[in-house]
């Protein structure tokens, strides 16, 4: 597979949890990147992910203000 040489930056948690996945499966890392890209572009499904984001994160935070009332 020949692809673009890219540099990117994980916190020490995300990069050491990473590690020992791909350790434990087997898999190379630029796999599981790969499949990890993939999915996320999946689940948005359309290039408006950044306004589906943006949603999501208001329902949450909607979701805990009326679960702060339920428990006032």
């Amino acid at each position: 597979m020949k692809g673009i040489k890219t540099t990117i930056y994980l916190s020490d948690e995300v990069r050491r949890t990473a590690k020992k996945h791909i350790i434990d499966t087997g898999e190379t890392l630029s796999a599981f990147i790969e499949a990890a890209i993939k999915l996320k572009l999946e689940h948005d499904k359309s290039r408006s992910g950044r306004k589906k984001l943006l949603a999501r994160q208001k329902t949450v935070a909607i979701d805990k203000i009326i679960e702060d009332l339920e428990k006032a």
